[in-house]
């Protein structure tokens, strides 16, 4: 009987996952019904809409269809009223109408979601607004119009990556269309190490440290890293010591570990976002031919994530 009810549960479960794929096609279907500024197109417009709305469960997703098979009765309304003949012996033409944003850019910060408004200035209400087809899969912001049909609402959530992010909108009315571009920043950078000074005695035996980032940015002169070495004295040599897989942490093939670890020496722990890489850092052994053996040596290691540097600072002596 048990096997019995997970197979139901089962079976339930898929078959809502492909009502939602289902009615996500049909809405796509519609939206590009939708952009062609005919009749014929409208009406098949709302058919896929109609059809969505009764494959969809979420009430949202049902109002989402709702909303557009409106857009689509309000296009059918503006398309018959500029078809309409002249009256004989008029020589009034056709205007394009009067149709601009208040706005073509949009900027949100990168550390929190956020959203905005962009009044579209126009006496008609039937305007569109799409994605270009290019950036279906990789929008970021959500996108939809007021009840009144007077503004665009633009909402993003906050930026999971180190990287600003980019993303287009446009608005068509008859034959013109206006582009938004919408910029997020990145959230910010983060760049520290469980130490900030090593010391080298006249052999200059390697000595290990991590190095913690959360940059999403890839470096590909190191080893595809999210890091790379600024500056170094030329006496200090750098290795990036790759981890075997085991232990509580979860290792990745570069040699990184994520998640949350206690930073040597300290009770505090990293955040969720952090990538840790193990450095080995040797000095070229001092010679007593070398002018520097009696004084020893200084200098920086200076690191770079992006914008984010950090120092660390190498001493070598007797």
């Amino acid at each position: 009987m048990l096997r019995i009810v997970v197979s139901i549960v089962m079976l339930l479960f898929a078959m809502g996952i492909s009502a939602q794929s289902n009615g996500d096609k049909l809405f796509m279907e519609g939206q590009k019904l939708q952009q062609t500024r005919t009749i014929a197109a409208q009406n098949q417009a709302i058919k896929k809409f109609k059809a969505a709305k009764v494959v969809y469960t979420a009430a949202e997703k049902k109002t989402m269809c709702d909303n557009q098979i409106a857009i689509c009765n309000s296009n059918i309304a503006a398309l018959k009223n500029s078809n309409r003949p002249l009256k004989q012996g008029s020589v009034e033409q056709e205007k394009e109408p009067d149709f601009s944003l208040s706005s073509n850019e949009v900027v949100f910060d990168g550390g929190k979601a956020d959203f905005c408004s962009v009044v579209v200035k126009s006496d008609l209400k039937n305007w569109i607004v799409t994605l270009p087809e290019d950036l279906e899969n990789k929008n970021f912001a959500k996108v939809s119009r007021s009840n009144d049909s007077l503004s665009i609402y633009i909402e993003v959530e906050a930026n999971p990556l180190t990287i600003e992010r980019h993303q287009t909108i446009n608005v068509t009315l008859g034959d013109k269309t206006e582009t938004i571009t919408v910029t997020q920043r990145k959230k910010p950078v983060t760049l520290s190490a469980s130490t900030n000074f090593l010391e080298f005695n006249l052999k200059g035996k390697g000595k290990s440290f991590e190095l913690y980032t959360n940059s999403d940015s890839i470096v590909p002169s190191n080893n595809n890293l999210t890091w790379y070495v600024e500056s170094k004295p030329e006496w200090i040599d750098i290795n990036l010591t790759v981890k075997k897989t085991g232990g509580v942490k979860k290792f990745f093939a570069d040699g990184l570990t994520a998640g949350k670890k206690l930073i040597s020496g300290s009770t505090a722990e990293l955040a969720e976002d952090v990538k840790v890489s193990d450095i080995t850092i040797s000095a070229t052994p001092l010679l007593k031919s070398d002018s520097e053996y009696f004084t020893g040596r200084r200098g920086e290691v200076v690191f770079a994530s992006q914008d984010k540097r950090f120092k660390l600072i190498v001493i070598q002596q007797k």
